[in-house]
């Protein structure tokens, strides 16, 4: 059982970097790692035995250079597990420490030793006589690093690893989550994860996809020799969600850093989030009408509850500042928001307010504010929210929220021309199709 283990360790990490390389994440995306978890476990038995026939035979990629092998050795392909370090693996197959130590010592200037994690292959070449360690060899990022055992100590070099830029469509239907059928369709994680950030102001991912909404991703890769595939950069997508077709198209302006923009020229990225958190169900809409869950009588519920487990992270909606971070009556642990244009919003019944948000501190959209719970006049766990315009009270599930950018002049030209080119990526036949090198 022990590569269900790391790939239970895998699908962790990768919700662990959800949460470090985009807070605003953290609050959105728990269902993926269930689905990578279940995927992988999907997988386990085929992969166990993968690794099974890896350690018993020498596996069928690159050789080494002749002169790195000048008798008859055998060949280890080792996978890192979870703790491993470079000088465990090597200590453990005979290497002596000082001989280890002088080999990472060389290593270092040529290889980034912190970036060896679980799941990373090392290979061995072993002498069948005494099973001593003649030479090593490891591929990471854009290079393979090989070391050799001389009379004078190790020798190491470096060689970069052939590579081609690919241009791809990916195109699926979604028949359990977007991750696991993008996954099956080819997308990598990173792809998943840039996607959520290009449409997090438009598409809810927790609820908006249904079963049968089609998916088509035109993606840049790099493609190396060795077989890993590299992200480079989504060029365009059009997803199917809450019964409307989603498009966007990265474009860089003049003098601009590049973005993703509709088909009509409009920046993606708007002024609000579409959601605050990550939420089971909304159990009261806004309404001028509800009954009172613990009154008992018909008040006005100008606000939306969304129903969430006890700590489930809150963001920030948008950009703005605090103006109220503390306790307010029946809201109970209470944040207030003041954003630009005469917006505001309002974050009640938290179980705690997050570090540092207190009156006057500036936030960002997507900074996490505070955490579910049922402080105040609450029934149960659920953030209790509210968004208002110059005072008054508005239904924000209903808002038309404005768009940031949108392009004109020559900008506006040479997007349509790029678009275009896109589009044309779309209407091509069949669920996935791949052109190299000259395309890009």
């Amino acid at each position: 059982m022990l590569v269900i283990s790391q790939l239970l360790s895998y699908g962790a990490a990768f919700m662990r970097s959800l949460s470090t390389n985009r807070q605003r994440l953290r609050a959105r995306w728990m269902p993926f790692g269930a689905c990578a978890a279940a995927l992988l476990l999907m997988y386990a038995p085929l992969l166990d035995e993968a690794v099974r026939q890896n350690e018993a035979a020498p596996p069928e990629s690159a050789p080494m250079p002749k002169d790195a092998m000048p008798g008859p050795f055998s060949r280890l392909g080792i996978t890192l597990k979870r703790g491993d370090t470079l000088l465990d693996l090597l200590t453990r197959h005979g290497v002596q420490p000082p001989s280890a130590h002088d080999l990472i010592a060389k290593l270092r200037p040529l290889l980034n030793l912190r970036k060896l994690r679980s799941g990373n292959q090392v290979d061995l070449v072993v002498d069948p006589a005494n099973r001593a360690v003649q030479a090593m060899e490891v591929s990471l990022d854009d290079n393979i690093v090989r070391a050799k055992a001389t009379a004078q100590g190790w020798t190491v070099e470096r060689e970069a690893i052939p590579s081609t830029p690919v241009r791809r469509l990916i195109r699926e239907n979604i028949s359990s989550s977007l991750y696991v059928n993008g996954v099956a369709a080819g997308l990598l994680p990173e792809h998943i994860l840039e996607l959520a950030t290009i449409f997090e102001y438009d598409i809810d991912f927790f609820s908006d996809f249904q079963r049968g909404d089609e998916f088509s991703v035109v993606v840049d890769e790099l493609h190396y020799a060795t077989g890993r595939r590299a992200p480079r950069k989504i060029r365009a997508a059009a997803l199917e969600a809450d019964g409307k077709i989603h498009s966007a198209f990265y474009f860089a302006p003049e003098s601009e850093r590049g973005s993703y923009y509709d088909s009509e020229g409009n920046q993606l990225r708007r002024s609000f989030l579409r959601a605050p958190l990550s939420y089971t169900r909304i159990t009261s809409p806004y309404t001028v009408a509800r009954r009172h869950p613990i009154f008992r009588i018909l008040r006005p519920h100008r606000a939306i509850d969304y129903a969430a487990p006890r700590g489930t992270p809150v963001v920030a909606i948008g950009s703005g500042k605090v103006s109220v971070g503390g306790w307010r009556g029946g809201y109970g642990k209470f944040v207030e928001i003041i954003h630009p244009n005469g917006y505001a919003s309002r974050y009640g019944h938290f179980s705690r307010i997050a570090r540092g948000i207190r009156r006057g501190v500036q936030v960002n959209a997507g900074d996490v504010i505070g955490y579910v719970g049922q402080t105040g006049h609450a029934t149960g766990p659920h953030l209790h929210f509210e968004f208002l315009k110059g005072g008054k009270k508005l239904n924000f599930l209903k808002l038309n929220i404005p768009r940031i950018q949108r392009l004109a002049g020559n900008d506006l030209k040479r997007f349509n021309i790029e678009r275009d080119e896109n589009m044309a990526w779309f209407r091509r036949q069949g669920p996935t199709m791949t052109q190299t090198a000259g395309a890009l």
